[in-house]
């Protein structure tokens, strides 16, 4: 997978040299992770932590009819969920990073010279670069558990905002809400729920 890494982020950064704008992305995700065992002594837990977010991408001029405020964007995403529960007797621990791949349509409702908000409605598809889960004294590394690796697909809604900065660059802002799904063999019927908070830059490729 880290030779993977490299190719992906030339791709990237070669294809937006025709595209509008580039953007980068620092935050944190708050996620609450939805386990339930099939063990007949096992209840549903709910199990809450936080990691960092990071995201590179692309955007470009969604060409439709007359809605000129819309907007294509593409990204390779790496998060970290992380999670613990405790109880008198048992503690579980979770930490995994998925490596992904984010698209998504923006539609920017707000436009002033220095202030500008836009929603947003995207799809994340990732997959396990690392994973550990700690049970008391027991660990486990989580790549290649079904529950774990394979694709995760994510759908994402968000808001977010920029500031103009200078002629060609913002600083910017976002607020997602997204829950991830393993994709086939889930028995343990592991989800994800995160808030990611996000901040960053963006800046134009086409001069004003």
């Amino acid at each position: 997978m880290k030779k993977i890494i490299p190719h992906i982020l030339f791709f990237l950064l070669t294809i937006t040299a025709y595209s509008q704008g580039v953007f980068f992305n620092l935050g944190k995700n708050f996620s609450t992770f939805h386990y339930k065992n099939k063990s007949a002594y096992a209840d549903k837990l709910g199990i809450k932590g936080f990691g960092d977010a990071y995201e590179i991408g692309y955007t470009d001029v969604l060409k439709y009819k007359n809605f000129k405020d819309l907007k294509y964007s593409g990204s390779v995403t790496i998060n970290d969920f992380n999670a613990i529960a405790a109880s008198n007797v048992n503690k579980l621990e979770w930490k995994t990073t998925y490596l992904g791949v984010q698209s998504s349509v923006d539609y920017q409702f707000y436009d002033s010279f220095y202030f500008f908000l836009s929603a947003k409605a995207g799809l994340n598809l990732s997959t396990l670069l690392r994973g550990h889960q700690q049970v008391d004294n027991s660990a486990v590394n989580l790549v290649g558990v079904n529950e774990f690796s394979g694709i995760i697909i994510q759908p994402v809604l968000g808001v977010y905002a920029k500031y103009y900065l200078t002629k060609n660059g913002y600083l910017s802002a976002g607020l997602n809400l997204s829950k991830s799904l393993k994709l086939g063999n889930n028995s343990d019927h592991v989800s994800i729920n995160t808030t990611q908070i996000l901040f960053g830059g963006y800046f134009d490729l086409i001069k004003r």
